[in-house]
């Protein structure tokens, strides 16, 4: 991702949005959020394929969209199937986002994500 559009997407956060990315404890706050994109997103291109949204509780949203993304250290022929979870207050501002790795143990094993 490019840099100003890293900073633009961390303003879709509530104040105290939360980003579970795979493997990884939650980050908490926009400010925490925009650190953490800037140091392990740059570079990355998401794919979204197909999404879903109904209602959630206390008139949150809740959406799943299903995608790939590339990175830079694999180049643009690999794409890593995920899904992203996101759950939107009724400002419609990100409360929680998680990004589930939906490859298997072996694709992953082969990407070199676990040994």
């Amino acid at each position: 991702m490019k840099m100003y559009f890293i900073q633009m997407r961390t303003a879709i956060f509530a104040e105290d949005g939360i980003l579970q990315p795979p493997f990884q404890e939650p980050i908490v706050g926009q400010e925490s959020i925009l650190v953490y994109m800037r140091e392990e997103c740059y570079g990355l291109k998401l794919i979204p394929e197909r999404g879903v949204s109904e209602p959630g509780e206390k008139e949150f949203t809740q959406i799943k969209v299903t995608g790939k993304v590339q990175t830079p250290w694999f180049g643009d022929s690999v794409g890593i199937n995920l899904a992203w979870r996101f759950l939107l207050n009724p400002q419609d501002k990100i409360f929680f986002v998680a990004i589930d790795l939906l490859a298997s143990p072996q694709e992953l094993l082969n990407l070199g994500f676990i040994r």
